[in-house]
């Protein structure tokens, strides 16, 4: 919205700001990431524990340490604000030097509020709550739009002007998120109390590996947005150069958006079905993910090919018709990469799922710096060597060094393999990573009867496996109970369709039973407690004896789905 207020009511110049400043917004971005994906990571496996004090907690945790360097980021920011935007190849004499320094100092202002966004908005995805994110968002643009058409034809409104409105309305989104969280259903709220300064640094340590392989992500994200800036300086194209890394970064954006959300999910449903070695759901979920990332990026390719020119008309506003060619070429040279992109992504985050962690950041470097570096030189000089386009080159160099990094991925699946022996290989799963088909039963229920059914199952697959008749009651118990409860209380609880899904696991050392189901959400574990808490000894035996039986209990709920795992041990 910046970029389209500004390419259609200003200069040139002030459109190549948005360009320019983009790395350092890119930088903005590094401690959300960082209190995001940490909290993100430990709240899962703080919920898949049943633990949603020790999830909330977590949450504190990011946004204390998020908002606290948000604003040490700001305070800093704008106080170096011309120096910043010389590190960013912008000469004091330039005429967008000045549109650089008001752009950034509008832009910083809404830092915290980005910050405290991202760490909202994972709670609220964990917790699938989609209608809060659309609703955030939504009252964000509304108001970024109408200060933008107030402050630009009515009140006038400079560069610092239209980038602090758009600060403003990351504040107006962010009140959204908070108010969800003073609601009672809100299932991670945050908790400011009982905490050490060392596990807030970590953001609860489970979550710092995967919060570092974001930040080198942006890192390196910052570093490929540099060098773009230094080889369109280097190679003298700034006349349309500048323009088309704009238009380029706005594109860009939206893909992102599209990559990351899908990148997202993946990564909660690996969790989800790690937890409960359901390897056969494991592979769906991330196959849906693949064909999804696959289709959207190759339509908003196709898209983007085709309509370049109207894109960058619509973005750079009345300038001639030769930036605009340029830019289009440039935008065009730039989409036939996003395929490659989005592989080297989805790739990085799946061997994530596995602790594999050291391997994303070689791909990253790579990807974003290495083979960036090459491409753009090497397509820059060949452009200007055969009198064509140089910022075109520079933007089809970006794209091969995509290509190249998806054609030596194969070399990093190899090298997995050969370390741990995985199984599966193009999968690359651990070898303890899921059992046999014939060491797992499961069932769709919607009726009392199917219950008993399962329940009588459950039982003859314990003893066919060998088990004593102890696991095997207890087995047969749980499915009982649970799936009674579930169909006594949730199914009719309103007029809506329900299912309950069960499913056991034998592993050599435990019986893994999994339920999940669509209704309202019943924890086994609160009615325990509140089992203790009163007078009646003899009630409730079945929820007694499986809870006192069983290794692990967890609950949680993902996606508006109601997740139970029951541990029991040999």
């Amino acid at each position: 919205m910046d970029s389209f207020a500004l390419g259609n009511t200003m200069d040139e110049a002030t459109v190549a700001a948005v360009g320019f400043v983009s790395p350092a917004v890119i930088l903005f971005s590094l401690i959300g990431t960082t209190a995001a994906v940490g909290f993100q990571v430990t709240c899962i496996r703080s919920l898949s524990r049943g633990d949603t004090e020790g999830a909330g907690k977590a949450h504190g945790e990011a946004l204390i340490l998020g908002l606290a360097l948000s604003v040490m980021v700001m305070i800093l920011m704008l106080a170096f604000t011309p120096e910043i935007v010389e590190f960013l190849r912008v000469s004091p004499d330039s005429g967008a030097f000045a549109p650089c320094v008001a752009y950034l100092r509008g832009t910083v202002i809404g830092v915290p509020a980005i910050t405290a966004m991202s760490i909202f908005t994972k709670g609220v995805h964990i917790e699938g709550k989609r209608n809060i994110v659309l609703l955030s968002v939504a009252v964000m643009v509304v108001i970024n739009a109408l200060i933008d058409v107030v402050g630009l034809y009515l009140l006038h409104f400079d560069v610092f002007g239209v980038t602090l409105d758009t600060s403003f309305s990351y504040y107006a989104g962010t009140a959204v998120l908070i108010y969800y969280y003073f609601r009672k259903d809100a299932l991670v709220k945050p908790v400011f109390r009982g905490f050490s300064f060392r596990e807030m640094i970590s953001v609860n340590r489970t979550g710092l590996a995967a919060g570092v392989i974001a930040v080198w992500y942006s890192l390196t994200l910052m570093a490929k947005a540099e060098l773009i800036n230094i080889g369109i300086s280097e190679f003298g194209v700034e006349s349309i150069g500048l323009q088309a890394y704009n238009v380029t970064v706005q594109v860009n954006y939206f893909i992102n958006v599209l990559m990351s959300s899908a990148v997202s999910s993946m990564f909660l449903l690996a969790g989800m079905f790690s937890a409960e070695q359901d390897k056969t759901n494991f592979k769906k979920a991330i196959k849906n993910v693949v064909i999804y990332e696959f289709v959207t990026t190759a339509v908003c390719s196709i898209l983007l090919w085709l309509f370049a020119d109207v894109i960058a008309n619509f973005y750079l506003g009345n300038v001639s018709l030769s930036v605009i060619k340029g830019t289009a070429s440039s935008l065009r040279a730039y989409t036939v990469g996003l395929i490659f992109q989005m592989i080297v992504l989805v790739f990085a985050n799946y061997i994530q799922c596995f602790s594999h962690n050291i391997i994303p950041v070689i791909v990253y470097f790579i990807s974003n710096v290495l083979l960036v570096l090459y491409g753009e030189a090497y397509g820059a000089v060949i452009a200007v060597y055969r009198n064509l386009n140089a910022s075109a080159g520079i933007f089809a160099g970006v794209s091969a060094g995509s290509i190249i990094a998806v054609l030596i991925l194969p070399i990093f699946v190899a090298v997995i393999n050969r370390m741990n022996g995985c199984k599966d290989h193009l999968w690359m799963f651990p070898k303890n990573f899921g059992v046999p088909v014939s060491d797992e039963i499961s069932a769709d229920i919607t009726t009392q009867k199917e219950v008993m059914e399962f329940s009588e199952k459950a039982w003859q697959f314990c003893v066919d496996k060998g088990e004593p008749d102890r696991i095997a009651y207890l087995t047969s118990l749980a499915v009982e109970e649970m799936a009674k409860n579930v169909i006594e209380h949730g199914f009719t609880k309103d007029n809506k369709e329900h299912l309950l899904s069960a499913r056991i696991v034998h592993k050599e050392d435990e019986l893994i039973i999994r339920m999940r189901d669509n209704c309202v959400s019943f924890d086994p574990r609160k009615k325990y407690e509140q089992i203790y808490a009163g007078d009646d000894a003899a009630g409730n035996f079945g929820i007694r004896m499986i809870m006192a039986e069983a290794s692990e209990v967890s609950y949680t709920t993902m996606f508006n789905l109601n997740n139970l795992l029951i541990r029991i041990r040999k």
